[in-house]
């Protein structure tokens, strides 16, 4: 998933010397020596994140912040291994039809929604409803069923069933997401705006309240016994419970961690990453995303990009490893290819197809025919100036200052050649008005954090550019690629999907549809009272229902 007017990356804004200092101010409450003897039941985690969701439903939009919490609270019919394989969750089995159009799952049995509602196959059947519902503005889940889901059945009390209209091998994949997770069919008829504030799952907490501004409060569902088989125990959570807090600024949310005042921190800020390494009350767990990569898609429609030979020059003038790598200190390493190094089917052919190559830019621009130049330097053609426009989210928890930084290092890179890059900072209202609209930017970051390469389907294909919702932000697409991945789809064979892969690689970084930047990443600060946190692969989630605090959990 993804939404685009969010960044959620860590910032570089006080230096190592200040952090030394302001550690050194912190009292402390994690000790560098504890003794684990097992897990312990009690205690409230406090969990400090940089962004706060627009709505706890993860079925309506679709961004990280909601999938990170709704982990907490709703369960899926499946879970992922690292490995890509699937192991039962909701659902303790499941067949696919030999044509890989029809899947049934049995469901587990006497599992009840923490508002007493049983989980049945209807109960699933309606979460389809609403995920495919255009009211719930669905921009992630429906891209993953667009062209493929054609109805869910419940075909007894236990087993429901879902056709197809093609094979979709990613399907089980993209199910074990959080943005798929089981919510209760009573919760969900409450309507939507009511069901963003207190969605109701079967997981092991539950929603108490949203503190809008400040934090989640989860209970522990006592009653909890549909844990994945992947779980590190099966039961109710140790834990009584959780406060999700939201401590956008990095120094801040670092120093809750170093005093005690959090006990695990999501984006650790890479200017303290050193600090943490060498913290012994601090351990850190790290996870590379599959999907795309964070990355500047170029509008194919503006006047300017819609000649490749100007889009490839931009790519090769930006000098994007440089940029990415001095701003975020080696911590975020480079991603040149459309899919991220973590993703499955992953072709190292395609990290870097247009390397920093001002001579080629500017060959390929005199070619475009941007050769003359105004008084200050940039390039034109007919009179009209070479100028492209590229709007940030001024919200430093959107857009954090390594990544203005990376703007602004590209911005001085393309007036190398000639190319005038126009920075604007907009308010998160002024993005949500420019995200999807063809006419009001040049180039816009975005990234989509997927388990399956599908994700190049679900970001460039003819399918999604129908569908509107602006998830396709270049406005691109082309037939062969769309008949490509379509076959990876289709068949479970890993040669043949790895080959057809490889080719969708191929053929999306030659159209230089993106100036992909860096992969994102679930990076946590844990203090040592803390055992057992984890991340699921399928969206590098945080899981803390297996966790326990050493000490039984007193502040």
């Amino acid at each position: 998933m993804l939404r685009p007017p969010s960044r959620r990356l860590p910032v570089v804004a006080t230096t190592a010397a200040a952090l030394v200092a302001l550690l050194a101010g912190c009292s402390g409450a994690a000790s560098a020596e504890v003794v684990d003897r097992g897990p312990v039941r009690g205690g409230t985690l406090v969990y400090a994140t940089d962004r706060e969701p627009t709505c706890l439903d993860p079925h309506n939009s679709g961004d990280m912040p909601q999938t990170y919490v709704a982990r907490q609270y709703l369960d899926s019919l499946v879970s992922l291994q690292a490995d890509g394989s699937v192991v039962p969750w909701l659902a303790t089995s499941w067949t696919i039809s030999d044509d890989g159009t029809q899947y049934d799952f049995t469901l587990k049995e006497g599992v009840e929604f923490h508002d007493g509602t049983p989980l049945d196959a209807q109960a699933v059947v309606d979460n389809f409803t609403q995920i495919l519902d255009p009211a719930t503005q669905s921009s992630t889940d429906l891209l993953y069923l667009t062209g493929y889901f054609e109805s869910a059945t419940a075909l007894s009390e236990h087993v429901v069933r879902i056709d197809l209209s093609r094979p979709y091998s990613p399907l089980l994949a993209a199910l074990s997401q959080a943005f798929f997770g089981i919510e209760s069919p009573t919760a969900m008829a409450r309507g939507l705006e009511e069901n963003c504030e207190s969605p109701v799952g079967t997981g092991p907490f539950e929603v108490v309240a949203w503190n809008h501004g400040r934090d989640v409060q989860l209970v522990r569902n006592d009653d909890y016994d549909s844990a994945p088989a992947d779980a590190k125990h099966q039961g109710p959570a140790y834990l009584d419970g959780i406060t999700w807090r939201f401590l956008k600024d990095n120094t801040t949310r670092y120093g809750a961690l170093g005093s005690g005042e959090a006990d695990v921190i999501f984006n650790v800020p890479p200017e303290s990453q050193q600090l943490a390494e060498a913290d012994p009350a601090i351990s850190l767990q790290e996870f590379v995303h599959s999907g795309s990569p964070f990355s500047l898609d170029l509008n194919t429609t503006s006047p300017v990009f819609d000649d490749i030979r100007v889009r490839k020059a931009f790519v090769h003038a930006s000098n994007a490893r440089a940029a990415v790598e001095s701003a975020y200190a080696g911590v975020f390493p480079y991603e040149g290819d459309a899919v991220s190094s973590g993703t499955p089917h992953y072709d190292e052919t395609y990290h870097e197809p247009f390397p920093y190559d001002p001579d080629e830019a500017n060959r390929l621009l005199d070619d475009a025919g941007w050769t003359g130049r105004d008084a200050d330097g940039h390039r034109t053609k007919d009179g009209v100036t070479l100028t492209v426009r590229l709007p940030y989210n001024a919200d430093g928890a959107e857009t954090p200052p390594a990544d203005l930084t990376i703007l602004q290092n590209i911005q001085a890179m393309e007036k190398e050649v000639g190319i005038e890059v126009d920075l604007e900072a907009l308010d998160s209202a002024s993005m949500n008005a420019v995200w999807g609209d063809p006419d009001a930017y040049d180039l816009i970051g975005n990234y989509w954090n997927s388990p399956t390469p599908h994700v190049m389907y679900i970001k460039y294909s003819k399918a999604t550019l129908d569908v509107g919702n602006g998830q396709n932000s270049a406005f691109a697409s082309d037939d062969e690629l769309d008949r490509v991945l379509i076959a990876g789809t289709a068949t479970t064979d890993p040669t043949e999907q790895a080959a057809l892969y490889s080719e969708a690689q191929r053929i999306l970084t030659s159209k230089a549809w993106s100036l992909p930047l860096y992969p994102i990443q679930t990076r946590l600060g844990i203090s040592n009272r803390v055992k057992d946190v984890w991340i699921e692969p399928s969206e590098g989630e945080p899981v803390l229902s297996d966790a326990y605090f050493v000490d039984g959990g007193d502040r």
